[in-house]
């Protein structure tokens, strides 16, 4: 009489000839996606925290594109969440060593991080289009960086659109995404994520290319629009980090292992995000780092009174502790010593300044 095999014992897929599935302890990418997924997390939460201080109680402009970052900030929450639970019950091994019996489970959440992902990218690309716009286009002049900005608003809307209904619906009826066995049609979800990742690399490079070409338009020194740029370089990782997504995406049309496949991908697509977020949060670090000069001046001379947002350099002025009349009150120059980040004309792009003659040739475009 021939007994049945457990169906606890069968793996998900065939193990190769010589390999034998393993469901105790498998080799995976587990300990990595915890460190990585973990530390990005408290980072990055560090970073949201910053920007909204800056934005909300710094520079009292808390607008509505901030909500966004804010709401992209918990979808990335979430799904790193689910993505590192998924790890833990077997995504992140090779399919043979993952019990048959967890797939179904694990094909639910895998949907459910794919659905989450197009609405919380939406919402981290808009707050930055939103920006930029704030920043070079101040008085609603429809120039070529505003048609640019909006132009690229609306490709991102319709685009993150698409892909949300795209994943949500892959399977008809929904049941079919984690349950085979159910009557019904799919789409090529391993060819969709292929194509979602070309598309998304292409608005990543319009996103980055715009406020290059925006700077460059204006009026100021080499050295200083070098400086301004590098306030966006965070854009050039994110846009590398895509072109790797899709460059491992590219295996899943053909992998049969395909939970290791789709892990990698994973990671490179959690890195994406990450990395447009902090896009987003950069340019409010140097408004944040004076603040902290001029916290850590008033704690030094708390009897200081300041005339301007900006602050002094430390080689632009030298206080006189023991003079009464220096610690009276200090008019702060809005110039920064070379040794110091250099933020002036930031300040000019963030506020709206458009009077400044550094504005002349982006308003005349």
């Amino acid at each position: 009489m021939t007994s049945q095999q457990n169906p606890e014992d069968v793996p998900a897929a065939p193990p190769p000839p010589g390999v034998i599935s393993n469901f105790v302890n498998p080799p995976s990418l587990h300990a990595a996606t915890v460190g990585v997924g973990v530390t990005t997390m408290v980072l990055l939460t560090l970073f949201i925290g910053i920007r909204t201080y800056t934005k909300s109680w710094i520079m009292k402009d808390f607008q509505h594109e901030d909500y966004f970052a804010i709401v992209a900030w918990i979808g990335l929450i979430a799904w790193a969440a689910i993505y590192i639970y998924l790890s833990a019950i077997g995504l992140t091994r090779d399919l043979w060593n993952i019990r048959a019996v967890d797939m179904s489970h694990m094909l639910y959440l895998m949907n459910v991080f794919q659905v989450i992902y197009p609405p919380t990218m939406l919402a981290a690309k808009y707050f930055i289009l939103i920006q930029l716009r704030r920043i070079f286009c101040p008085t609603r002049a429809r120039n070529p960086v505003w048609w640019v900005l909006h132009g690229l608003a609306v490709a991102n809307i319709l685009y993150y659109i698409a892909c949300f209904f795209t994943f949500l619906f892959q399977c008809v009826p929904r049941e079919k995404i984690w349950n085979p066995t159910v009557d019904g049609t799919c789409i090529d979800n391993d060819a969709a994520t292929v194509v979602a990742g070309v598309l998304n690399l292409t608005l990543d490079v319009g996103i980055f290319i715009t406020p290059i070409w925006a700077i460059w338009l204006l009026q100021m020194p080499m050295k200083r629009k070098l400086g301004v740029l590098s306030l966006f370089g965070v854009g050039l990782f994110t846009c590398t980090i895509a072109a790797l997504g899709v460059a491992y995406r590219v295996p899943l049309t053909t992998d049969a292992d395909t939970t290791h496949a789709i892990a990698v991908v994973g990671l490179w697509t959690y890195a994406e995000l990450v990395g447009t977020i902090l896009v987003g949060c950069m340019p409010m670090f140097p408004r944040f780092y004076d603040h902290l000069q001029k916290v850590q001046l008033h704690v030094q001379f708390p009897n200081l009174r300041f005339s301007t947002k900006n602050l002094v350099s430390d080689n632009s002025k030298r206080i006189d502790a023991s003079d009464p009349k220096s610690t009276e009150r200090i008019t702060v120059s809005a110039h920064f010593s070379e040794n110091t980040m250099q933020h002036t004309e930031y300040y000019e792009l963030r506020d709206g300044n458009q009077g400044s003659t550094k504005w002349r040739s982006l308003e005349a475009v």
